[in-house]
């Protein structure tokens, strides 16, 4: 499979280690993440590259948030990293069998994984991203769930990682002040 790698500094390189200029070309790909990548890293690439700001509707809205972040320690969150991974879910009796797949951006504390939902942006941005791995959810008479290895595509990871942030984080105009 042809394969991209992301760098911190927000570079997508080609399998022959060459800077990318048109990354639309390249959304089929798989995703490496280069030492050191971290949500920053992902906004650096969105900023370098304004052609994939257009895959989410909400990313001006994520790119204003994330300029008027500090440049630098944003990671008071307490979580030891960020986990990209993807989740498959068969649901079956009672009811229509059906197939969900979907992706989710969660934090690792030690050997514990979090949601995101009330952490900021400015807590966020400098923990280190890693690829997860695929969870299998069979939901039936019991439920079983299986783990494997995957990869991840360039436009799964963008979209993915965007669409969860349309859901996490506490909006300033939202917080309670006494």
């Amino acid at each position: 499979m042809n394969t991209v790698q992301l760098y911190k500094d927000g570079i997508v390189v080609d399998e022959h280690k060459k800077p990318i200029s048109e990354p639309l070309r390249y959304l089929s790909y798989r995703v490496q993440l280069a030492d050191g990548y971290s949500l920053r890293s992902f906004f650096n690439m969105i900023t370098r590259y304004p052609v994939l700001a257009e895959i989410n509707a909400f990313f001006q809205s994520y790119l204003d948030q994330y300029h008027a972040c500090p440049t630098k320690n944003c990671n008071s969150a307490g979580f030891d990293y960020l986990a990209f991974s993807k989740t498959i879910e068969m649901i079956g009796f009672p009811g229509e069998p059906r197939l969900e797949i979907y992706h989710s951006l969660s934090g690792v504390l030690g050997n514990e994984t979090g949601e995101l939902k009330s952490s900021r942006l400015d807590g966020l941005l400098d923990l280190p991203v890693v690829l997860g791995k695929l969870k299998h959810v069979v939901f039936g008479d019991k439920v079983d769930v299986f783990e494997f290895d995957t990869v991840f595509g360039l436009f799964e990871f963008i979209d993915g990682i965007a669409w969860e942030l349309s859901f996490h984080g506490t909006p300033e105009a939202c917080g309670l002040r006494r």
